[in-house]
């Protein structure tokens, strides 16, 4: 008997939670905090070049305090739940690898469809070749920490680091 859609829906739920609650060894994190630094580096290229990305520190104590906390949450556990959560979990009870793909390529188009939705003014940057390339190899790098690691943690902290590190240090816009 065929398992339906629904049911492999239930079951990426059940393994979305599983992988929430599991809490990575170190190793897990050293190999994570390894593919991530070349990531980071690539990133900051592409932001560079498409000048998105320059030296420009947020100097308010209250302001930084309060992206740390809010940008932890939108972007980083929210857009991890569902991307690397429930979707790569879902695409992937179909197939993995083009699971895989699937989930990359709508965390990819996520960007674009909020600046020509419901983003903030500067949501334009979701536009850029530069920023789509950035998130690109960013969604690759994540989808792999997330099914090596058996975990969402290290993904939520990777992406959360990274826009912080964006917002605060380079430039990043704020609402």
């Amino acid at each position: 008997m065929p398992v339906r859609a629904g049911n492999k829906m239930q079951a990426a739920l059940r393994q979305t939670w599983a992988a929430v609650k599991f809490w990575p060894a170190a190793s897990q994190w050293k190999t994570a905090a390894l593919f991530a630094a070349p990531t980071a580096l690539i990133i900051a290229v592409a932001g560079a070049i498409g000048g998105w990305l320059s030296f420009s520190p947020v100097n308010d104590a209250q302001t930084a305090l309060l992206a740390l906390v809010i940008l932890f949450f939108v972007p980083a556990f929210c857009e991890e739940i569902i991307f690397r959560g429930i979707l790569l979990s879902w695409f992937a009870t179909f197939s993995q690898r083009w699971g895989n793909w699937l989930s990359i390529f709508l965390f990819v188009l996520w960007h674009p469809f909020q600046a020509l939705t419901f983003g903030p003014p500067w949501s334009a940057i979701f536009l850029q070749p530069s920023f789509l390339f950035a998130t690109f190899i960013l969604g690759i790098v994540l989808a792999h920490i997330r099914i090596v690691s058996q975990s969402l943690w290290p993904v939520i902290v990777i992406h959360w680091l990274l826009v912080v590190v964006w917002k605060l240090l380079f430039g990043g816009p704020f609402y």
